[in-house]
């Protein structure tokens, strides 16, 4: 095997437990908002003072310390990066860091200390997509800036945030078309669908309609599902009912992974297409895992070791690229604007990432800028670019399958561009 198989197929596992712990769903129907979160008027002025203080936001307890913790670490090796080319404003960057944990609690009291103890000027983080959009109002109402590594939340898109929240992972609107592009691959031009009756199956479910539209794929039926269903069997044998259709299924790996499981056990001979946190799910127990019914089952994934280097076989975190974009952004763009006011470095965040000359280190870009040349930030996988609205409007995709043991395993990698 060589270095770059191992990273790849370590992927899905590592997606399945992310998803399964700080994915939109949880499992818990109020996890994301259906509607704009209301944001309190206490708001703490802001102060220049000449120093770039930064909050770093990851998982240190609970589930999430898996993923969390090593990426602090890899934080802190590109802050250093930073501070040794000079810094931002002539002094380093001031690093904070506290635990995010696995609830919106944990998270909102080290925002409070951020905010009121250390007067940060940026935060990074925000792994998870209830707790990122339980946090942000706190933080657009200080005039804080934000950049998340993993957050997918489609609501993200279109939250209030005053341009100071951005993202380096792509989101569910990006995963969505890569949904419909492997569904558009199959040659089967009708799917049923079956998503959580959750907000995040409901915006998630918007998404793939519309990217189902473009590639000309027809949804024939589909299934809202309660997340606490004990029998999935009746929707399961709903959704099979025509084996000349696509069977996309979104969810969670507990609700969703039993749903995939009742779909097994119908030995329907329907393809299923799954979204990243299906990934998690153990299918070992089913009788129903024959050779035939796995090769019908392909699941979609963002990339979480994107841009690893494929001539070593040193394994770095992952999302270890997406966390270095994100301080290399807020550095960039800092340095650019020559400000440390949010509302206006964050400004700049989509700028560095597009339209100049191009590099993809932070020391390369900063050459250019000392050069008064416009730069585009690509990262270390040369795909970054920001829309506008602070979300990356191209990424890699993967697709993983199950193997004998019923555990996920990578297939191959898809590019996706959002389309206009």
């Amino acid at each position: 095997m060589n270095a770059r198989r191992r990273p790849i197929v370590a992927i899905v596992l590592t997606l399945g437990i992310f998803g399964s712990i700080t994915s939109c769903s949880q499992s818990d129907s109020n996890a994301t908002p259906d509607s704009t979160p209301q944001v309190s008027t206490t708001v703490t002025p802001q102060v220049s003072d000449g120093v770039f203080r930064l909050g770093l936001l990851l998982p240190e307890s609970g589930p999430g310390a898996e993923l969390g913790e090593p990426l602090i670490q890899v934080a802190t090796d590109a802050i250093n990066v930073v501070n040794v080319s000079g810094g931002i404003l002539g002094r380093d960057i001031e690093l904070v860091v506290r635990d995010e944990g696995n609830e919106s609690a944990t998270a909102l009291a080290a925002v409070d200390d951020f905010i009121s103890e250390f007067h940060i000027d940026a935060l990074v983080g925000l792994m998870s997509s209830p707790i990122a959009l339980s946090v942000l109002p706190r933080l657009v109402e200080n005039k804080v800036g934000s950049c998340s590594p993993t957050a997918t939340a489609v609501a993200l898109a279109s939250f209030p945030d005053n341009g100071l929240f951005v993202r380096t992972t792509p989101s569910d609107i990006l995963a969505s078309e890569a949904i419909a592009q492997v569904i558009e691959q199959t040659g089967v031009v009708e799917t049923s669908i079956a998503y959580p009756d959750d907000p995040f199956g409901r915006s998630f479910v918007a998404e793939v309609r519309r990217s189902l539209s473009v590639q000309g794929i027809s949804i024939i039926a589909e299934v809202a599902y309660d997340t606490t269903t004990a029998d999935f069997a009746p929707i399961a044998e709903q959704l099979t009912a025509d084996p000349n259709r696509v069977i996309t299924l979104i969810g969670d790996s507990e609700s969703g992974g039993r749903l995939l499981n009742s779909l097994l056990d119908t030995k329907s001979a329907n393809k299923i297409i799954v979204n990243d946190a299906l990934a998690h799910v153990d299918l070992n127990s089913n009788a129903n895992l024959d050779s035939d019914i796995r090769r019908e089952l392909v699941g979609v994934a963002v990339d979480a070791f994107a841009g690893a280097d494929s001539n070593t076989s040193i394994s770095l975190p992952a999302f270890s690229t997406a966390i270095t974009d994100c301080i290399n952004l807020l550095a960039l763009a800092a340095i650019s604007s020559k400000s440390d006011f949010a509302e206006e470095f964050m400004a700049q965040v989509p700028e560095v990432s597009r339209g100049g000359s191009g590099c993809n280190i932070f020391e390369d870009c900063l050459a250019l800028l000392q050069q008064s040349l416009n730069i585009d930030y690509n990262g270390i996988t040369g795909l970054l670019d920001l829309d506008p609205n602070g979300d990356p409007s191209r990424a890699e995709f993967i697709t993983f399958s199950f193997n004998d043991q019923g555990h996920s395993q990578f297939s191959e990698r898809i590019s996706v561009i959002a389309s206009p």
